[in-house]
């Protein structure tokens, strides 16, 4: 769920509108964050069933999105 909440802050840059005036590198910077998010589940998948780890760190936004971080 807080992976879903970040991928929906995210959402904005991803409208054409938006999208269209990050620079290039603010471009790569999130289609690289929502990535590593859309990637998290299946990269921390035996942590969860064969480690019983019950915290994972998430990837850090870019800092100019101004996300901040989700309390769980």
């Amino acid at each position: 769920n807080i992976r879903n909440e970040y991928l929906k802050l995210t959402d904005y840059y991803m409208l054409p509108d938006v999208y269209e005036i990050l620079t290039s590198t603010q471009k790569e910077e999130i289609r690289t964050y929502r990535k590593s998010l859309r990637e998290l589940i299946n990269e921390n998948k035996d942590k969860y069933l064969i480690d019983g780890v019950s915290f994972i760190e998430f990837p850090i936004p870019p800092t100019w999105t101004n996300i901040k971080k989700i309390n769980y």
